[in-house]
């Protein structure tokens, strides 16, 4: 596997766990709000902070060499 396939996918695993984190962060603070004005407003703060946070990981992983190295899981085995 190429060093850029390996970063593309290091980019998309950032993306999956720091959504994941913040979709975590938004049921919480779904629950704690008092009202849906309040929530509505912590909502697009956590989402913004989310976002430039994986943004940020992209860019700063476009300065590293990554090679992803291939696991069991990754190979698939077609049998006819």
């Amino acid at each position: 596997m190429n060093k850029d396939m390996g970063r593309e996918s290091l980019k998309k695993q950032i993306k999956e766990e720091v959504t994941t984190m913040f979709e975590s962060a938004l049921d919480y603070a779904q629950v704690a709000c008092p009202t849906p004005e309040v929530f509505k407003v912590l909502r697009g703060k956590i989402l913004r902070a989310g976002n430039d946070c994986i943004r940020s990981l992209h860019s700063k992983a476009e300065h590293y060499n990554v090679e992803k190295k291939v696991t069991s899981e990754d190979i698939i085995e077609v049998k006819r």
